[in-house]
C-alpha cells in the first residue's frame, strides 16, 4: 500500500515486499519542512538535508531468508540450534543479526539491543539481533553503556538490558572476547562493569527473568 499523498509524500512512504519501504530519511521526513513541487511536470526539489530516499525496514523482515528459522518449522529445513543469519547493518556499521543465539539460545542483549558473542562465523564482535516487538531491531547505536535513556526522545523503546554496562553472550570466551576489544583499547572491558557472561544460557535467562518480574 502506497503511504505517499498528494503533498509530495508523507512519513508513511511506500510500503513494499517483507515489510520495508521507501521513504526520505532524517531531514526529510516531516511535510512541514519540505518544499511543495510545483504543479505538472518539470524538475522537482532537490532531496533535503537528509539524503535521497532509502530502502529499509521497521518490523523484523521474517520473510527473507536469515529468519526462515524463525517461520519454518524443523521438517521443512529449519536450523533452529545456530546462531541467527545477517539480515542487514546498522548506520554504525555493526550487523543486526536475525533472531536467535548460539545454539538456539536468546540472546541477551544490553539496552539498545546488541552485545559482544559470536556470530554465525564463530568469530567474537559486537552485534545486534532482531526481535519480535518493538523496536525490533535497535534501540540505539551500541554498546549502550547504561546510557540508552539518554538518547530516547518521547516513547522509550529501550530493552531492559542485562543489568551491566557492557553485555556479553554467557557462553563466551573471555581470552577471544579481549582479543576482539585489543585491536582498539585493550583495557575497554575493564573501565565498565559486565554481566555474569561465564555462566550457562538457561542460568543467565532464569536469572533475567527473576530480575523483570
Amino acid at each position: 500500500s502506497s503511504g505517499i499523498n498528494a503533498e509530495y509524500g508523507d512519513e508513511a512512504g511506500i510500503q513494499l515486499t517483507c515489510g520495508g519501504h521507501v521513504t526520505p530519511p532524517l531531514g526529510n521526513t516531516k511535510s512541514s519542512n519540505r518544499p511543495k513541487p510545483p504543479p505538472g511536470p518539470g524538475p522537482k526539489p532537490e532531496p533535503g538535508p537528509g539524503g535521497p530516499p532509502l530502502y529499509h525496514f521497521h518490523k523484523s523482515p521474517e520473510c527473507l531468508i536469515p529468519f526462515l528459522n524463525a517461520s519454518i518449522g524443523a521438517e521443512h529445513g529449519a536450523k533452529p540450534f545456530i546462531h541467527g543469519k545477517v539480515m542487514g547493518w546498522a548506520m554504525d556499521g555493526f550487523k543486526i543479526f536475525s533472531y536467535q543465539d548460539v545454539g538456539g539460545a536468546t540472546p541477551i542483549v544490553d539496552e539498545c539491543g546488541g552485545h559482544f558473542g559470536p556470530t554465525d562465523t564463530g568469530e567474537i564482535e559486537y552485534h545486534y539481533h532482531s526481535r519480535a516487538i518493538v523496536p525490533y531491531h535497535l534501540a540505539c547505536q551500541g554498546p549502550s553503556l547504561s546510557n540508552c535513556n539518554n538518547t530516547q526522545h518521547g516513547t522509550n523503546y529501550c530493552h531492559p538490558g542485562c543489568g551491566a554496562d557492557v553485555c556479553v553472550q554467557p557462553g563466551t570466551d573471555e581470552g577471544a572476547l579481549r582479543e576482539y576489544l585489543d585491536q582498539w583499547d585493550p583495557t575497554w572491558l575493564d573501565k565498565y562493569t559486565t554481566n555474569n557472561y561465564k555462566e550457562s544460557n538457561f542460568k543467565a535467562i532464569k536469572r533475567l527473568f527473576k530480575e523483570l518480574i
